[in-house]
């Protein structure tokens, strides 16, 4: 599925490793029941956001700039998380904690990102979502 997403995107036969590694850093980091690590970068955070988008069922634009998605998930995020699972315990960490700041032109791999964590079903079971 992420292959399609990068070739649609990116255009047939390019492909860029970045949104995979980007995809397993988030995984990785979120699977310890102890918070381990926090996000390294702009691409983990766009992946991380799309994601918590999904579960929080935020509906977010095409175009959707990775500052205000990450405001808006945020925003929708639950106070009390002590009955969330570790996974979504450690996503939301993950988030909170980035510090990100607009550098210019956003990188052409953070809308795949992004796109990439909305369709990501692997993690809904942890909220219970059908």
């Amino acid at each position: 599925m992420q292959w399609r997403m990068c070739n649609e995107y990116f255009g047939k036969g390019l492909q860029s490793v970045i949104p995979f590694c980007a995809k397993q850093g988030v995984e990785q980091k979120i699977s310890f029941e102890d918070y381990l690590s926090a996000m390294l970068s702009d691409y983990e955070c766009a992946y991380a956001c799309g994601l918590a988008a999904r579960l929080l069922k935020l509906s977010a634009a095409e175009d959707v700039g990775l500052s205000l998605l990450k405001g808006q998930v945020e925003a929708a995020m639950p106070k009390e998380r002590d009955r969330l699972d570790y996974h979504i315990r450690n996503l939301y960490k993950l988030i909170g904690d980035y510090a990100y700041t607009e550098k210019g032109e956003m990188p052409e791999e953070i809308p795949v990102l992004i796109r990439m964590g909305l369709g990501e079903e692997g993690y809904d079971c942890y909220l219970g979502n059908p």
